[in-house]
């Protein structure tokens, strides 16, 4: 049987087949979206979600301005509160839709997790403007399509490379290459290059036992680790090992891709000649 460990690395998880700044009582505590850029005009990956600033507060504020990329989908907002109602409105308001991104009782059923969400479609420099009784917390995650160029971590580039190769076909296309690399500190590492895997959302990074998957059952059939989400379609990226797992057992890459269980494409790690 397989075995099964989970490491979720990536904050946002899609679906196959679907230094703080003040202003007022509010305070930024992340801004994480300035690693994505678009290099090749009319790329696209899979749409994912990037979380651009998280604010809190205790009353009513206005956010420090955040930035929304000019090619985002949409932007929301994750929203929590303790009790009475929360209004948030963007400034500059959406022209076609000027009513509140968020409107909604602190308790009852708009304040469960998955309901305390509003959205949004300005770009730009964006600023929020908070109505409440009570404290506040907000995420702002921006939906973006375009290539995720992380650059390499630090010591990656002077790394002891521990297996290596190219992806290849499986299910759908995939090309680029994977690296598992041995830091100087002694934590292992991944990193795809020039990546590319067929579009869609919910697929999975696994580190298998597969000596060279061809087949989705080759690759379900062997031991493997799911990594967690993967984080783009296209481009660059990066992932820390779990610190436990042998580096001897990772023999392949595979992404996966859940609700139909079948493997897109692999990447055999072989000792570099």
């Amino acid at each position: 049987m397989p075995v099964l460990l989970v490491a979720v690395l990536a904050i946002v998880g899609p679906a196959c087949g679907d230094s703080a700044e003040k202003s007022g009582s509010a305070t930024t505590t992340t801004a994480a979206a300035a690693t994505t850029t678009s290099a090749v005009p009319r790329q696209t990956s899979a749409p994912r979600w990037e979380t651009v600033s998280t604010f809190t507060g205790t009353a009513d504020a206005t956010t420090p301005t955040f930035a929304i990329a000019p090619d985002v989908i949409q932007w929301r907002v994750r929203w929590h509160c303790e009790s009475g109602h929360l209004t948030i409105e963007s400034d500059p308001k959406q022209q076609r839709h000027p009513e509140p991104t968020v409107d909604a009782p602190c308790v009852g059923p708009d304040a469960t997790p998955e309901k305390a969400v509003g959205y949004g479609i300005v770009e730009g420099q964006v600023k929020l403007v908070v109505k409440a009784t009570s404290p506040w917390q907000i995420t702002v995650d921006q939906q973006i399509d375009t290539p995720l160029l992380e650059p390499p971590l630090p010591g990656m580039d002077t790394a002891k490379v521990l297996g290596q190769g190219e992806f290849y076909d499986i299910e759908m296309k995939g090309k680029g290459k994977a690296r598992m690399l041995e830091l100087a500190d002694g934590s292992r590492a991944l990193r795809l290059e020039d990546f590319e895997v067929s579009s869609n959302t919910d697929l999975f990074l696994w580190l298998s036992e597969a000596p060279a998957p061809k087949t989705s059952k080759d690759a379900v059939d062997a031991p493997y680790v799911v990594l967690g989400n993967l984080k783009s379609t296209l481009g660059n990226e990066n992932y820390v090992l779990p610190a436990d797992l042998p580096p001897e057992r990772i023999r392949s890459i595979v992404i996966w891709c859940a609700p139909v269980r079948i493997a897109y494409t692999a990447a055999v790690l072989a000792p570099p000649s």
